[in-house]
């Protein structure tokens, strides 16, 4: 019986390290976190009104916030669950007299998760997507649609991370006094953030 114990314990000693290990590296990425982006967004429309048709697309900047929350599904797969809010406007480009302008984004994701090393991972996002879509002259309408996306996170140290991913967005069509719009965004991001 004493060297059963004896070599429970032996065992144990290397074994405790191992399994805290790995709970310490999917730790990395589990709970709360809040994070500020900045975005590169190219926005491109077709638009209809009648038997006339156009296209448009422009570039532009802006800025988000982001909160989310990992769930550790095992040592390497982490779920998140998570929602944005951009601040500044986005300039869709300009048809038929009018100009487009993305205003008062928002999404609402998952974001499954895979553990490279300790401190990197990369996930995969879908996310439900809104924002305000104004035609100049025309007046404003909510736009909503779905996004999908890639991206890679690394840990700085055990609380500040950096991100950076790509989003293709389609939102539904709204229709402005006869002229049916239907934007498309890809929006690259870089960003900072901290793990609570």
């Amino acid at each position: 019986m004493k060297k059963l114990l004896i070599a429970t314990a032996v065992v144990a000693s290397f074994a405790a390290p191992q399994v805290f290990a790995q709970t310490a590296q999917s730790r990395n990425f589990e709970g709360f976190s809040a994070g500020v982006n900045a975005n590169y967004a190219k926005t491109r429309a077709s638009a209809r009104a009648g038997n006339n048709s156009y296209s448009t697309d422009d570039t532009g900047t802006n800025g988000s916030i982001q909160g989310s929350y990992g769930i550790p599904l095992n040592d390497k797969v982490v779920m998140g669950i998570g929602a944005t809010a951009s601040f500044g406007d986005l300039d869709g480009g300009n048809f038929g007299g009018s100009s487009l302008k993305a205003k008062d984004m928002y999404s609402i994701y998952l974001e499954p998760g895979y553990r490279l090393t300790e401190t990197t991972l990369v996930y995969g996002k879908l996310s439900y997507q809104s924002m305000k879509g104004e035609v100049s002259g025309l007046g404003s309408s909510t736009f909503d649609g779905y996004g999908v996306g890639v991206g890679l996170r690394s840990m700085i140290n055990s609380k500040f991370y950096v991100q950076a991913e790509v989003n293709e967005i389609d939102y539904s069509s709204q229709s402005f006094n006869g002229l049916n719009v239907d934007p498309k965004q890809t929006i690259g991001t870089i960003g900072v953030g901290y793990k609570f």
